[in-house]
């Protein structure tokens, strides 16, 4: 048994989307499955569609999904032949690899040696410069050897963590005191998210394109590419909206790219689908950033453009099949574009939002592809990621394959937690990222506009909630004849809004500003209008009077009187100006207490660590002053809200 045998059964220790994923390519090769879950996932699809599942324990990830020797030992218990870890947890673990190897189940992924080689971000570089593959300058070493080597920096700079991933593990330095204070943090969240404390430092290109090459190599020396994808669009380091092909990119900067991945696979006798991360600077040159050896995130986009299943080909590759695949018959095919969906608050610099999804309405899944792990309102638990689905459509060409994604997001509500919907349908009707003339700062330089509100969806959210007040009605005729007008509140302003029939439209007035409304439909949740020869949709939610009207993704709050309770019941307390007291903005868990009791501390001093779905939350203090009472200690798993410090 082992690499290049029959493949009959498979142990899938992940989670969410990327495991329906394998789940369902498993299953179109014949293969049995079978998931690891935490018992706060009953309800999700992979325990549902999977032959079998193993619920944990546990519940830390060191008991569950971290645990090595355990998922040797469910593999057993499960007669799996072998393994794939999909993306994230051990998915890039060569000690995974080596167990595998050892109790003779099949890893479906490459060697332990090349995870070990590219895993390890230093040795990556080393690796690519002997390959005469460009890189950035650098400087390595341990925190201290590399303090000492600043002098010798071109500033801006970016910490990295040799071990890191996933936008973890990451740091932008403009000055000597600035990366004095960031590379122990780093090394920390290092420890923290990946077992290994070592950081480096390498020259930070401003604004760049973050350009990937998709690869699949066998155990025979065969080799090719799938082209390229853009990844420029990133939040904190991670991506958001990728594509494939690359906007805007020559056929002879594609070849010298692809070329260089080729290179640089062959040269460690790569096996397995990979990708290689480059950066592609203002004057066109480009850099090797690192590879991910394993399947990643945004493979869809590639296997829309290409009808390349990478998920199967690792099942065929780890057991022993060639590639059937030459290059000169890989070829690109129109476009695809890929968002990722993420339960997070976009104008609370993307903090997660943890909570329940107390109603959720998808999109028809015509001419779009989803990946997600649940289709029904659900639980969004802190100790995960935070992405709560992956749309992806593909179309002949880019601005086709932009319209529709926006259509398709804009068919979809998600209430009751925060979630980045607006944002990504902002982004894409951008003109700048339209005209494709994105970098790794977009959502950085743009913020305001991607997080702003359109003037057209508030008018309109107005009318929309007029029309549900009116149409709810059980008797309209009755009701318009006794109710010939409605009160309503908007942002702390009164509304009231009239109406009038005339043939088959209805002239609705809202403060003296008339709209000519027809061809209205009312379901449970939406409403759908005519408005200057204009189809228009609103979802909407309704709780004890108060509407939450949903268009193109931008909520509205409105109140059905003068009155204006708050929507949301928990205000948030984190940094209180002018409070004595600390409270966790979020779920999560308390990573590290820089203060002690009876210690004086500044305005802007760090008080809290506090880690939530895989990010560090610095909680400083608000003002000079004396800490009284520490509430809570590290490791210490807390609530939203929960009391930390206590000021005098």
């Amino acid at each position: 048994m082992g690499r290049g045998s029959k493949i009959t059964k498979v142990l899938i220790p992940n989670r969410g989307e990327i495991a329906v994923r394998i789940i369902r390519a498993a299953h179109d090769l014949g293969i049995k499955t079978v998931v690891t879950l935490t018992e706060l996932e009953q309800d999700t699809i992979p325990a549902e569609i999977s032959d079998e599942v193993h619920f944990f324990d546990g519940t830390s990830l060191a008991e569950t999904y971290l645990n090595i020797p355990l998922i040797i030992d469910l593999a057993k218990k499960y007669n799996a032949d072998s393994i794939h870890p999909g993306y994230g947890f051990l998915a890039e673990n060569e000690n995974l690899a080596i167990a595998c190897s050892n109790a003779e189940i099949t890893f479906i992924g490459p060697s332990a040696e090349n995870l070990q080689q590219m895993g390890d971000k230093q040795t990556a570089r080393t690796i690519a410069r002997k390959s005469n593959v460009p890189i950035t300058q650098s400087w390595e070493g341990s925190v201290e050897s590399i303090l000492k080597q600043v002098d010798q920096m071109q500033f801006p700079v970016l910490i990295k963590a040799a071990m890191g991933g996933g936008g973890k593990g990451m740091a932008i330095c403009h000055n000597a005191e600035t990366l004095k204070n960031q590379l122990p943090s780093v090394a920390r969240q290092a420890k923290s998210f990946f077992g290994d404390d070592r950081v480096y430092v390498e020259s930070y290109i401003e604004s760049p394109r973050h350009i990937e090459v998709q690869v699949l190599a066998d155990d025979f020396g065969n080799t090719v590419h799938l082209f390229e994808r853009e990844c420029s669009i990133q939040r904190r380091f991670q991506k958001i909206i990728e594509e494939a092909p690359a906007p805007n990119l020559s056929d002879e900067k594609r070849n010298e790219i692809t070329s260089d991945a080729i290179r640089l696979c062959k040269s460690i006798g790569y096996k397995s689908a990979g990708t290689l991360e480059f950066l592609l600077d203002n004057k066109g040159k480009h850099y090797f950033l690192e590879m991910n050896t394993r399947i990643q995130v945004e493979h869809c986009v590639t296997e829309e453009i290409t009808n390349i299943d990478l998920v199967k080909w690792q099942f065929k590759i780890a057991a022993g099949e060639s590639l059937s695949l030459s290059q000169d018959l890989v070829s690109i095919n129109g476009h695809a574009i890929q968002a990722r969906i993420y339960a997070e608050d976009p104008e609370k610099d993307f903090a997660p939002s943890p909570g329940i999804i107390t109603n959720l309405i998808l999109p028809q899944n015509d001419e779009l592809r989803m990946e997600m792990a649940f289709d029904q309102p659900t639980t969004i638990h802190p100790q995960f990621d935070p992405m709560i689905a992956k749309f992806i459509v593909h179309q002949a060409n880019r601005n086709m394959a932009i319209e529709k994604l926006s259509e398709k997001l804009g068919e979809t509500a998600i209430d009751g937690i925060k979630t980045n919907l607006s944002f990504l349908q902002n982004t894409l009707n951008h003109k700048t990222f339209i005209a494709g003339k994105v970098h790794t700062h977009f959502c950085q330089t743009e913020n305001d506009l991607l997080l702003a509100k359109d003037q057209t969806t508030i008018e309109l959210s107005k009318v929309a909630y007029s029309l549900i007040r009116f149409y709810s009605s059980n008797d309209i005729d009755g009701y318009w004849r006794l109710f010939p007008h409605i009160n309503f509140s908007y942002n702390n302003q009164n509304y009231l809004a009239r109406y009038r029939k005339q043939n088959n439209e209805i002239h609705l007035t809202i403060n003296h500003q008339e709209y000519i409304i027809s061809e209205v439909k009312l379901t449970k949740q939406s409403i759908s209008f005519f408005h200057n020869e204009q189809a228009l949709k609103a979802f909407y939610f309704e709780n004890n009077e108060i509407y939450k009207i949903i268009i193109n993704n931008q909520e509205h709050i409105i109140t059905a009187s003068d009155i204006l309770p708050e929507y949301q019941p928990n205000e948030e307390k984190n940094n209180q100006i002018n409070g004595s007291t600390l409270y966790a903005p979020l779920p999560g868990q308390v990573a590290k207490i820089l203060v002690k009791e009876g210690q004086r501390v500044k305005e802007g001093d760090v008080l809290v660590i506090l880690e939530a779905m895989k990010m560090e939350n610095r909680l400083s203090a608000w003002k000079d002053t004396l800490i009284e009472q520490i509430h809570v200690q590290s490791g210490d798993q807390v609530k939203s809200n929960q009391l930390l410090i206590t000021t005098n």
